[in-house]
């Protein structure tokens, strides 16, 4: 069977072909060490898809790894019951027991046959004619979450993930932190995942914790380790990539080894290379079939309706916004005019208030707006995100520091490549 390139880039999946060890080796040993500390958690954080999940479970092992998405969860029995779902625990177990015995026969109450019955029966009795008793009682358990997954994990090489810690509402969270506390104690190992902008959640939503956790940050991933991916997973398929193809990808992938696997992924496929061939390829795109990449992967992910509130912004009565001749004959208010910015080159996630309002400068023909306006714009446009959607921070602005920091590579690609800018009126 051929190995396809399917199976050889895998955005969402453990990367056999191409998994890359990060420069930082550390990473690992300490993520190896920290659950063996009775009494403490591991608090992973890094940004959006940067392999936070991937790094343990290559640590631990796929088949020691329980992972808990933090979506969904309304309260803390909720992370035990997944975890005893995983566990396939019965939701409820019937426990029976039987008793014999020799009873003294008399005056009283008849058994069969006119027999006097003196001792009071319970359960299911059986009784023979030499007076020997046998009693059968039965009961019925339900789960008791943490106490279930206590006896079943305690002290184990099992590790508990919960992933995305942060999609939990606050009230949920502290719920969560009080039930790890315990569950540290009992001996228990967790690792609690969030994005790097919610990094401090997990301690915030309980202050007792602070001593009793190990932080390991991830960071972006580099142009070096984002390229060793491609060259792995091509060398698999007996196909070599240009570097300057390679650095173009990297460069797009904006520091997600996830979004790299989907830029490899449909090279493969844009360039008819889907399954590893007998003799050795080069693979060279086009100008025309690399933009051909980069949209086609913009349809594998949609943010349409966070882009759609984000380029809104609040609605204005009795006053309408003043509209900018764009580059590439694009118009738009100050909110397409951000947005715009934002999706032009070079690809960045964070931006300085000072590199926000050149980067508007550049894309406007003649007047552009105010950096008085991009500021107040910039807040509202967070404001309106949170709204919408309060558990996600895929965009967010430190008002303090003057920073706009994009959290989700993904939502930066789809700006870039995705069409949904000229799909609504310009």
């Amino acid at each position: 069977m051929k190995l396809s390139a399917a199976n050889v880039f895998v955005p969402g999946a453990y990367p056999v072909h191409t998994y890359v060890e990060r420069t930082d080796s550390k990473l690992a040993s300490r993520l190896a060490d920290a659950p063996s500390e009775r009494g403490k958690f591991v608090s992973l954080t890094g940004p959006s898809k940067s392999g936070k999940t991937v790094l343990v479970e290559n640590v631990v092992g796929k088949d020691n790894l329980i992972v808990v998405t933090g979506a969904g969860v309304a309260c803390a029995a909720d992370v035990w019951e997944r975890i005893l779902d995983w566990m396939d625990v019965p939701s409820a177990a019937a426990h029976g027991s039987t008793s014999s015995n020799t009873i003294t026969l008399g005056a009283g109450v008849t058994a069969g046959g006119g027999v006097p019955l003196v001792a009071k029966v319970e359960g299911n009795v059986k009784l023979d004619a030499k007076g020997d008793r046998s009693v059968t009682t039965s009961e019925s358990r339900t789960r008791r979450g943490l106490k279930d997954v206590e006896k079943e994990i305690a002290d184990s090489d099992f590790v508990v993930l919960i992933d995305d810690f942060h999609y939990m509402g606050t009230g949920v969270q502290i719920e969560v932190m009080k039930d790890i506390k315990e569950a540290a104690r009992l001996g228990i190992k967790i690792c609690v995942a969030s994005v790097m902008n919610r990094a401090d959640d997990a301690i915030r939503a309980n202050q007792e914790m602070q001593g009793r956790f190990t932080g390991i940050d991830l960071t972006y991933w580099s142009m070096e380790e984002l390229e060793k991916i491609a060259a792995k997973g091509f060398a698999a398929l007996n196909a070599e990539l240009a570097a300057d193809y390679t650095k173009k990808l990297a460069v797009e992938a904006a520091g997600s080894p996830q979004l790299m696997q989907t830029l490899c992924l449909q090279l493969c496929r844009t360039l008819s290379h889907r399954d590893r061939t007998t003799q050795l390829r080069a693979l060279s795109p086009t100008s025309s079939e690399l933009s051909e990449i980069f949209n086609d992967a913009a349809t594998t992910m949609d943010f349409r309706s966070l882009v759609d509130v984000l380029d809104c912004g609040p609605k204005e009565r009795g006053r309408e916004r003043k509209v900018y001749a764009l580059i590439e004959g694009k118009r738009g208010d100050v909110y397409r005019a951000i947005l715009r910015a934002i999706a032009s080159d070079p690809p960045k996630l964070s931006f300085s208030y000072d590199e926000l309002l050149s980067r508007v400068k550049s894309i406007c023909v003649d007047e552009h707006p105010s950096g008085g306006s991009i500021h107040g714009s910039c807040e509202h446009m967070i404001k309106l995100a949170q709204q919408r959607f309060p558990n996600e921070r895929q965009i967010d602005w430190n008002k303090e520091r003057e920073v706009l920091d994009i959290a989700e590579p993904y939502l930066l690609f789809y700006l870039r490549w995705s069409d949904r800018l000229s799909e609504v009126n310009e």
